[in-house]
């Protein structure tokens, strides 16, 4: 199972990593904020039906079986949502309890917005807060039976780890949780004997 600190173990520390090309989208710093916390985002173009990715994105329980990087994704019963991501050892994992928005959008699209959640739920053992979890999957059809998908992360890890570690990982496991997504989509797609 990939985790993020195998990301983390493998980056040369000469600069951050800017872009990454896969599975059909192409990740990018698209802003830094005055505390050095970057937005990655992600576009993509896949050869699947949108109803197939906004099927897996939002669900919670659904994304986190799906991608390899988030240990957890519970929705609590007042409809915040707890995420962890998976650091592995030594690190301790990351916890962020979010609220999300969800927006139809005028092409038929769908919008789902998310961020931290004004309270957090309690810390599980062995986790520490993260402090910055805003994000946005924008879900559209490409008008040839595909998705569009546009996904923004910004995100602080919290804890000891140094922010400029944390965002050389981002490109490369925003990527790889994507062609993780992608190939559920495409799975279900199959299974369904749709696109």
């Amino acid at each position: 199972m990939r985790t993020a600190l195998a990301a983390l173990a493998s980056l040369s520390l000469a600069g951050p990593a800017l872009a990454a090309d896969d599975a059909g989208c192409r990740v990018a710093r698209t802003r830094t904020s005055p505390d050095g916390i970057a937005t990655y985002t992600a576009e993509c173009r896949w050869p699947v039906a949108p109803s197939f990715v906004s099927a897996i994105v939002s669900v919670p329980e659904r994304i986190a079986a799906v991608t390899s990087s988030l240990a957890e994704s519970t929705r609590l019963p007042d409809g915040r949502i707890v995420n962890v991501i998976s650091t592995g050892c030594p690190l301790d994992d990351r916890q962020s309890t979010i609220v999300t928005r969800r927006t139809p959008l005028p092409d038929g699209g769908l919008l789902l917005a998310y961020s931290l959640a004004p309270v957090q739920a309690p810390l599980g053992k062995g986790r520490v807060q993260a402090l910055r979890d805003d994000g946005r999957w924008e879900i559209r059809g490409d008008g040839d039976g595909g998705t569009r998908l546009v996904y923004e992360s910004t995100y602080d890890a919290g804890g000891n780890l140094p922010a400029s570690v944390v965002q050389r990982a981002v490109p490369r496991e925003m990527a790889a949780s994507l062609a993780e997504v992608r190939a559920a989509a495409e799975a279900n797609a199959r299974e369904s004997g749709g696109r």
